[in-house]
């Protein structure tokens, strides 16, 4: 084609070529790095990023380059006398080598930088999402991008003011959304992957119950679950098309009779959470820390059914707790590990998911010989989860500022003790271990900090990596794995 174009024609093409690749390269010095070369773009990033545009402009360039400079060329080779826009021509051409200079310089910096540099350079966009609730008092639901150190964290947009309270967050699968339960309500806030911007979603519903603490959606997440640890219920919500929550669709309230001695903390009902099952989506689980119970209720159609005296209901020891739990598998079997907060033990319940019965299978102390369990509030055990190859499971303990870590028999089900770790602040409320198990993330409640580890894949031990600190207390951890 060019070999048949008129030098007139291809004069004005490169020149026309010329001034978008000049414009494209100024975009490309004016914009921030906003994005790791190495890595694909982030799903739903708005606008190009300077890989885009340093890209366009080499490709322009180089079009707009070669056009001119056959043009440059050709006429050279005639011998013809100079046409009066010669002149024009040999200053367009300098601007190409202008042009090239300049693409040289990027593709140095961007060699002489290591992938951490790199992300940090490009604005952080890339890398696994935190999404953590606050509470003491804030309002404020915070976002921070992991970078590709697995250990630096950076916030990823500011943070979206919520309810008062907004302490426990929970992330839809494709990690789209994320619910919230504030005080008395639950709430979806909208998740920009590549901008990490959180955005609300409708109006927060009332979650039938004061001091709601948890919050998580079902399998098919049509609708969410929550626990009011001060009003003694649980609610299910139906999820919108537009990711919205909407009215309560089912409650249930705890009562019963309790003990004067234990009125320290168990004068009442106190559900701490709510989950339902993985293996068949037919059994909701509720551990409710005044009662001393484990409710299984059955769960069908955004409905919770059964009394609050089935037999199928796990009653754990006087005092004990229960606050969270968490699920497990092997050889065929179904486990519940029942974290109770109140006597920092750990209950392994084997579940017949035909009858939704537990079955207590051992019973693990959380803290070291040495040190006591403590009933005071804000203390006790709190969190508990299963390492995603479910050879490993870890415990936090507010009592001694820890995480517990145990093997898992892959025959039993049963808990063997590796150790403890310093959570790396005060108070560890919650963690949450990665999708791919490669790093876990701790809340520390009181020191106000997150703290990354990075996780031994052959011993399951974690490795303190990072502290970032916040302005307000963190409650809670989500994380919204790279696609």
């Amino acid at each position: 084609a060019i070999s048949r174009a008129p030098a007139t024609a291809l004069r004005a093409c490169g020149m026309m070529l010329g001034v978008r690749a000049r414009a494209q390269l100024a975009r490309c010095r004016r914009a921030p790095w906003t994005r790791s070369f190495s890595s694909p773009a982030a799903p739903g990033a708005g606008g190009s990023g300077s890989a885009e545009n340093l890209a366009t402009a080499a490709v322009v360039g180089a079009c707009y380059g070669g056009a001119l400079l056959w043009v440059y060329r050709d006429e050279q080779e005639k011998g013809a006398a100079a046409p009066k826009e010669d002149s024009e021509v040999a200053a367009l051409a300098t601007g190409i080598e202008g042009v090239l200079s300049s693409l040289q310089q990027i593709k140095k910096r961007l060699d002489t930088m290591d992938e951490m540099q790199r992300w940090l350079a490009g604005g952080c966009k890339t890398g696994p999402l935190l999404v953590v609730g606050t509470g003491g008092g804030s309002s404020e639901v915070f976002s921070f991008r992991l970078g590709p150190d697995r250990a630096t964290l950076m916030p990823a947009s500011p943070p979206v003011s919520m309810g008062l309270n907004p302490s426990f967050v929970s992330a839809s699968k494709d990690g789209s959304k994320v619910f919230v339960a504030q005080e008395g309500e639950v709430a979806a806030l909208a998740v920009d992957r590549g901008s990490g911007k959180l955005s609300p979603l409708g109006t927060p519903q009332s979650a039938c119950g004061k001091g709601t603490c948890y919050v998580e959606p079902d399998a098919g997440e049509l609708h969410v679950l929550a626990a009011n640890y001060v009003g003694g219920s649980v609610a299910v919500l139906p999820v919108q098309e537009d990711g919205s929550v909407g009215p309560a669709s089912d409650s249930k309230h705890h009562d019963g009779v309790f003990k004067p001695a234990l009125a320290d903390r168990q004068e009442a009902a106190h559900p701490h959470s709510i989950r339902v099952e993985p293996w068949t989506g037919k059994w909701a689980l509720v551990p409710d820390l005044g009662k001393d119970m484990c409710m299984v209720y059955k769960y069908e159609d955004g409905k919770l059914v059964g009394a609050s005296s089935d037999a199928r209901h796990y009653r754990a020891r006087e005092g004990a707790g229960p606050r969270h739990l968490a699920f497990g598998s092997s050889q065929g079997k179904r486990f519940v590990y029942l974290l109770n907060e109140l006597d920092a033990t750990l209950s392994v319940l084997r579940m017949d998911t035909a009858t939704g019965s537990l079955s207590e299978e051992q019973v693990v102390s959380l803290l070291p010989w040495y040190v006591k369990p403590v009933r005071t509030g804000h203390c006790g055990s709190a969190e508990v989860a299963v390492h995603p190859s479910g050879k490993y499971l870890y415990a936090s303990n507010r009592t001694d500022h820890t995480l517990a870590v145990f093997r898992v028999d892959q025959d039993s089900g049963c808990l063997a003790l590796s150790g403890h770790v310093p959570s790396g602040g005060k108070t560890p409320r919650h963690f949450k271990v990665s999708p791919r198990g490669d790093y876990l993330a701790v809340a520390n409640q009181s020191s106000n900090n997150l703290v990354v580890f990075e996780i031994d894949p052959e011993t399951g031990m974690p490795a303190k990596r990072s502290t970032t600190p916040l302005p307000a207390s963190p409650r809670c951890i989500s994380i919204i794995d790279e696609e």
